[in-house]
């Protein structure tokens, strides 16, 4: 009897052991792109992500490394889902609908007299924009950043602006709402001066990201969760916290 007390005991521990790890989810983010993810685990994304889950019992601990090595990790199955991504054929997944955006914009200093009313106005220009963007922002994008010597990407964003407002480059191409982050940032180090103008041309429509779940209960459990803060307004209620100092709110 006492045998059998035993192995009932361990089976539940067994049991019990397999669902908190199915419920506790290790998530992908992006490595410090604020104001969408901070590393003190907070951000736009971090906090929608999680409350997302949370609904259905789920636990997010994230991991924060750059793109190219999340994808990695994530296919390495080292992790349960990473966010910020766009469906690929290649990439086994269950992928969640859109559920967040980024806003890509040309940025220019207002000195330069710039008109750029398309990505072809790019052309002969020098260019900095953000690590993979000539595979995220659409075919002419990337023919345009092949063909040009004078285009590079850079992983550090800050770096992107603070190039941009000291004139060391023609045009800078990432998201707004990054963009006046660290605008705000620089001024407020002392590293750039508040009085430089800049202007802004909105050639890029906005780019819709999805996450990716090795499973697809998961996946549907976060969908659902999407749904539900869009429809009660928690999910508008998250871009809010964050608007006054960042941007505009996006739904």
């Amino acid at each position: 009897m006492k045998i059998i007390m035993r192995l009932m005991f361990l089976l539940y521990s067994l049991l019990a052991c397999a669902h908190a790890s199915a419920q506790d989810l290790k998530i992908i983010f992006s490595k410090y792109t604020p104001p969408y993810v901070f590393e003190d685990d907070s951000g736009v994304v971090v906090d929608i992500v999680r409350t997302a889950l949370t609904g259905s019992g789920y636990k997010v601990t994230p991991v924060y490394v750059p793109i190219g090595r999340g994808l990695k990790m994530f296919s390495d199955k080292q992790v349960d889902a990473t966010t910020i991504v766009q469906e690929n054929a290649s990439q086994q997944a269950y992928y969640s609908n859109d559920f967040m955006q980024y806003h890509n914009r040309a940025f220019a200093l207002k000195s330069r007299n710039f008109d750029i009313r398309s990505i072809s106005d790019l052309k002969g220009k020098s260019i900095i924009s953000f690590q993979n963007s000539s595979k995220f922002l659409g075919e002419e994008f990337r023919q345009l950043a092949t063909r040009n010597p004078k285009y590079k990407e850079m992983a550090q964003q800050e770096a992107q602006v603070q190039v941009l407002l000291l004139g060391r480059t023609d045009v800078a191409v990432m998201d707004e709402s990054i963009f006046r982050y660290y605008r705000q940032k620089l001024i407020s180090e002392g590293k750039i001066a508040k009085d430089q103008e800049f202007v802004s041309f909105n050639i890029f429509p906005p780019t819709p990201y999805k996450a990716a779940f090795h499973n697809p209960i998961i996946r549907d459990a976060f969908n659902k969760g999407i749904a539900a803060m869009r429809k009660d307004g928690r999910y508008e209620a998250i871009y809010r916290r964050y608007d006054q100092q960042y941007f505009a709110i996006k739904k």
